[in-house]
């Protein structure tokens, strides 16, 4: 183990339930007419935008989604999906999301003539899960006729009921699981690579979890198997996240930027219906990984060489 066990309670802005955004949106920061017209002129930190993004996500509460973007008037599906970019390699390095080498997916529903197969382009609910790398943002650019809201919750209050209501399984969640890739893994690795699900580095808590594929790789002859009191630790870990008011439902407009921290923020959306009439009513979002290589979070080893992504 590379980490050392944290045994107490995560304190600070990280922590939070669905009950304190009962009185509104505060992860929803509105774009001014002056940012975005900085932002075309290549501004390099319009109007401060950049600065106060990265406090709320590295020091806040990890989450965040800029609204404001005149999608379908001022901007078209292009020129939004630059503003988008622009924004994010201010961010960090935008990097691979498979091993092709992509650095932007666009996830709408599997039967799109140009989509790959995979959880996110399924209609079907997706599990919860943190990606590799440090943020993940997507860009709406059309909501679905009904359902496909992201879902968001704080891993630190995951962590911390874990710690009030079973201890006993603190060593559980610091060891290294496999993952598996799913298929994406890069050449020459195996099909999985191990991860732990919760770490400590440089005295922040940091959450890699991915329920579903840590089960998933057992399918592999060279994965060990899961024991009883594992498999009900990662149950458990999941029905925390489906417990009443843990979860923030997030209802994404055209033209929202949506910013998450992988190491904050477990993530999923629920399933939806489009629209086959209406192109404006079928699911589609630009999705983009960054990394903020030396200047993000210290990681523990296992995690640090993905955070650039799947080279």
């Amino acid at each position: 183990m590379s980490a050392e066990i944290l045994n107490r309670p995560v304190t600070g802005p990280s922590v939070w339930t669905a009950a304190d955004f009962e009185s509104g949106e505060p992860y929803v920061r509105h774009l001014t007419g002056a940012e975005l017209d900085a932002l075309d002129q290549k501004a390099p930190d319009p109007g401060n935008l950049i600065a106060e993004l990265m406090e709320r996500l590295e020091n806040g509460i990890g989450y965040a989604v800029l609204r404001g973007l005149p999608l379908g008037t001022r901007y078209t599906s292009e020129q939004a999906s630059r503003t988008h970019w622009a924004i994010a390699e201010r961010i960090g390095e935008i990097v691979p999301q498979n091993r092709d080498g992509d650095l932007v997916r666009v996830l709408e529903d599997a039967h799109h003539p140009a989509q790959r197969g995979g959880t996110y382009a399924s209609k079907a609910g997706a599990p919860f899960h943190t990606d590799p790398t440090d943020v993940v943002s997507y860009l709406c650019l059309a909501p679905a006729k009904s359902g496909g809201a992201r879902v968001v919750a704080s891993a630190a209050t995951v962590y911390n009921t874990l710690v009030r209501e079973h201890p006993e399984w603190l060593d559980l969640v610091f060891r290294e699981y496999a993952t598996d890739w799913e298929g994406e893994e890069p050449d020459g690795e195996p099909g999985w690579s191990p991860r732990p699900i919760f770490s400590s580095a440089g005295g922040a808590l940091t959450c890699s979890l991915a329920t579903k594929r840590i089960v998933s790789a057992m399918r592999f002859e060279d994965v060990p198997r899961l024991g009883p009191e594992e498999m009900t630790c990662l149950m458990y870990l999941d029905s925390l996240l489906r417990r009443p008011g843990t979860a923030v439902h997030v209802e994404l407009r055209a033209g929202d930027m949506e910013f998450v921290h992988n190491h904050t923020v477990i993530h999923s959306r629920t399933g939806f219906v489009d629209d086959p009439s209406d192109p404006g009513r079928r699911r589609r979002l630009q999705r983009l990984w960054i990394s903020r290589g030396a200047v993000g979070r210290p990681l523990v080893s296992a995690l640090r060489r993905w955070r650039d992504g799947l080279r």
